[in-house]
């Protein structure tokens, strides 16, 4: 019995990056993803918090400072939502600091909302 082979193309993978992630295979070319810009980070944040911009924007420059710093330190950091972070590497190159990071995400779990101790129930 012949087996089909399937057709194949130098240097580039076909596959979608989902796919490559259900076979376990690194796909051998990376599509370009969007960049998140402070901006877009800003505006983001401001419409699934509700506050107002100028707000936002000085808490998330703060937040960006803290956590560059923590990288600065060589700080491991564990952020729900984002995930559990380490510095896999590091090397001094053209003035600037590069780093490796590695990320290791789990399946994002919403806070659950407390339930109340008691009833409420009127003094009167």
């Amino acid at each position: 019995m012949a087996t089909a082979r399937k057709p194949t193309t130098a240097g580039k993978s076909t596959a979608a990056p989902s796919a490559a992630a259900d076979t376990g295979e690194t796909p051998a070319v990376r599509e370009k993803a969007p960049t998140l810009r402070i901006r877009d980070l800003v505006t983001k944040v401001t419409e699934v918090s509700g506050a107002k911009k100028k707000d936002v924007r000085q808490i998330v420059e703060a937040t960006l400072t803290v956590l560059g710093d923590a990288l600065a330190r060589g700080d491991d950091m564990n952020l729900p939502g984002f995930g559990r972070t380490r510095i896999a590497r590091t090397a001094e190159r053209d003035g600037a600091s590069h780093m490796t990071l590695k990320v290791r995400r789990g399946p994002h779990r919403p806070k659950a909302e407390k339930e109340p101790l008691a009833d409420e129930e009127d003094d009167g």
